[in-house]
């Protein structure tokens, strides 16, 4: 183990020193993953919520990441293991740049790509990158991949029992010397020690963290409204929820995440897509990186949401499977209800897609208005579709938010109120809000200008402040049609 640094700056990130020192002391789960906690006697890194004799103040230091402290020179904790902590809530970042930095390594862009490339993604220079992510973060982008990997390697060894060649793979590694080089460097020990006692070789059964409160109520409700016929399922009943999604067409192979008290548990499939590529969908799709406890705490305190917040919290804001998809979606669910776009959408598989939601390349060339819609709308999903194919387009939450809204309101037939729509969906930003929605409007009883004014209040957690808005409609209407 290399030596350990005594002295340390203060990234952005890290909460205040008097913030860090109770959290610790009274192993306070909001924090966790909020900063790491080094122990210079030992030469370990831990969670703040670690279960271990508690060391003294003098004896120890903090950082905002796990792949800071490793920087420092500690190596994790076997007890609480780190590399399982919750992610770091996005909200704390300062720099939209490190966001989406971040969120294209979780997407694994580091794992065959430099960190020239990736600043060059950014169109920042690397240096520029480096000394923003220590700042922020304080480690490089190169480490934080490193561990990005790592966390996934161990996942897989601990729960299969696949070849190392294709827990590698899955991990994200390029090489299996790279993957035993890695594993060595971070947890000082072999891949081979690190093995659990799992038997499967095709499937990993995965606990996703999950920030409280969570309303998994209307995480569900809101996925099984929108399921789409053969490829998305949603089954069970409040405390057992399962969802179900398909991954290939011949010998269907299927994602499933259940409820499982306070928690989510995934059966990943170890098939063509690598694991941190699934879970990287399930994160966006189930909200994972959402700071519920901030949330509630601030939209809680608005005169006009608080009430629904005190009935319903920790909604949600449910992602998007793939961007493409939901944009197009989008598009079909303008103006109508969600059960009619779910029924387009299901038309469009049909005829175009073969079984599966149809690939851009697939709705080339299209008379997509035969499917029962505005000509208008039918082209603006087959120029959705020409984007996407030549490049132009590409919609996930890794993109700049602004640069792709403005792409997509260029497409004739798309307007603020989907490409808000998709902001909030695919792209992830928490501040998206389509304050033209008919339901906001009549919800709120204002017009698009004075609910865009009232909006301004729940800033930056808008998109949330929506769901509070539908939940609301949606309780009215049940209320309404019991009373009838």
């Amino acid at each position: 183990m290399s030596k350990v640094t005594e002295l340390q700056s203060v990234p952005s990130v890290l909460p205040s020193l008097e913030v860090c020192q109770q959290a610790r002391l009274s192993r306070d789960p909001r924090f966790d993953g909020r900063f790491f906690v080094g122990v210079l006697t030992t030469g370990i890194y831990c969670r703040p919520i670690c279960p271990a004799r508690m060391p003294k103040e003098v004896n120890v230091r903090y950082y905002p990441t796990a792949a800071a402290a490793q920087e420092a020179g500690f190596r994790p904790c076997r007890r609480c293991r780190p590399e399982a902590a919750t992610a770091l809530p996005e909200w704390t970042l300062a720099s939209d740049t490190v966001l989406r930095a971040l969120r294209l390594i979780e997407a694994g862009y580091l794992n065959d790509h430099s960190a020239a490339e990736l600043a060059a993604a950014l169109e920042v220079g690397e240096r520029h990158l480096a000394r923003l992510f220590t700042q922020e973060l304080g480690a490089a982008p190169k480490s934080i991949a490193r561990l990005c990997r790592a966390r996934h390697a161990r996942v897989l060894l601990k729960n299969s029992r696949a070849p190392m060649t294709e827990i590698a793979y899955h991990a994200g590694y390029g090489s299996l010397s790279r993957f035993n080089a890695e594993i060595r460097a971070v947890f000082s020990t072999t891949p081979g020690a690190l093995r659990g006692a799992a038997r499967g070789t095709t499937t990993v059964t995965i606990k996703l963290p999950v920030r409280q409160p969570y309303h998994f109520d209307w995480v569900f409700n809101y996925l099984r409204q929108r399921a789409l016929v053969g490829i998305e399922e949603v089954t069970g009943e409040p405390g057992s929820w399962c969802y179900r999604r398909r991954l290939t067409d011949a010998e269907p192979v299927w994602v499933t995440v259940r409820q499982v008290g306070d928690t989510l548990e995934a059966c990943l499939p170890l098939v063509h897509e690598p694991l941190h590529s699934l879970l990287q969908r399930l994160r966006r799709v189930f909200d994972l990186t959402a700071d519920g406890a901030t949330i509630h705490e601030f939209l809680g305190a608005d005169d006009r949401l608080g009430p629904w917040v005190a009935q319903a919290p920790g909604l949600r804001v449910p992602g998007a499977w793939d961007g493409f998809e939901t944009a197009v979606r989008a598009v079909l669910g303008q103006q109508v209800s969600v059960a009619r776009g779910t029924e387009l959408a299901n038309k469009m598989i049909e005829h175009y897609g073969h079984g599966s939601f149809p690939t851009p390349e697939q709705l080339l060339n299209r008379e997509v208005a035969e499917l029962g819609m505005p000509g208008r709308r039918g082209r603006a999903v087959v120029r959705l579709a020409e984007l996407a194919v030549a490049g132009d387009l590409v919609i996930d939450e890794c993109q700049d938010h602004d640069l792709m809204c403005m792409r997509l309101q260029a497409v004739d037939g798309i307007g603020p109120w989907t490409a808000n729509y998709i902001r909030m969906r695919a792209a992830k930003d928490p501040n998206a809000f389509p304050d033209n929605d008919w339901v906001v409007l009549k919800e709120l009883g204002v017009s698009a200008a004075q609910a865009r004014k009232l909006a301004a209040n729940w800033q930056p957690w808008r998109a949330y402040a929506l769901m509070y808005l539908w939940y609301a409609a949606g309780v009215k209407r049940t209320q309404k049609k019991q009373s009838a």
